[in-house]
């Protein structure tokens, strides 16, 4: 499970600590995941970004929590998207209304768009 540590770690770090701890090489994990090696070196790295079906097979290799992982993974898409935001606390905050918003209205089974 991801502790607040490994949250506040970057995605890529924290798949290459997760596959060190596995004692896994690079190479075997890639080959796991039917990944090129230099792709997965660039997402431990931080070069390249995972898309989510990728973070699901990280977590099924890595016997991890897939709702972790990806919950990991996405927070580091929103602070991608938002670190060169001046209003980026407004925005969050605008953002978790719309989502609360949402979850009320999927309660009554109404389907909401933005």
């Amino acid at each position: 499970m991801t502790s607040l540590n490994n949250s506040i770690m970057e995605f890529g770090e924290y798949i290459r600590s997760l596959r060190e701890k596995h004692n896994l090489l690079l190479r075997e994990m890639a080959a796991n995941l039917n990944m090129d090696v230099a792709y997965l070196s660039k997402i431990e790295r931080g070069i390249r970004i995972a898309r989510r079906e990728q973070v699901v097979a990280f977590a099924k290799t890595l016997k991890e929590d897939e709702n972790e992982l990806i919950k990991l993974w996405m927070s580091e898409q929103i602070v991608l998207m938002l670190k060169n935001e001046k209003e980026r606390t407004e925005i969050l905050k605008i953002a978790e209304e719309k989502i609360s918003k949402i979850d009320e209205l999927s309660l009554l089974n109404i389907d909401v768009t933005f």
